[in-house]
């Protein structure tokens, strides 16, 4: 798989979101808190940061930032799956058991 090249490679945190036809998803690592963690970085740099008036930032244009406003809602989105996917994942194996405790199955 590429991503652990990349990973070993270049000492990057690296993840991988694979989502099928019928929404089902996989990912690498399958360590769900490393993908997340990658996750939130990346949605973190993609936020637009505030343009100041005396700064030399250059300024976007309207189709540009418009661009990257639509970039970041799909990001967004895909991470809100991505989000309730571990949600799942994390709940799959615990049942509830006498009187509301919930209990893990190994």
């Amino acid at each position: 798989m590429k991503s652990i090249e990349l990973a070993t490679l270049y000492d990057i945190k690296v993840c991988t979101v694979i989502t099928g036809p019928n929404g089902e998803v996989q990912t690498w690592p399958d360590n769900l808190d490393a993908c997340k963690e990658v996750l939130d970085l990346y949605s973190q740099n993609l936020k637009p940061k505030k343009k100041h008036k005396e700064s030399s930032t250059p300024v976007l244009e309207p189709e540009e930032e418009q661009g990257e406003k639509d970039l970041l809602t799909l990001v967004e989105s895909k991470l809100g799956a991505v989000n309730r996917r571990i949600h799942f994942l994390e709940n799959k194996n615990v049942v509830v058991a006498d009187k509301g405790k919930r209990k893990r199955i190994e």
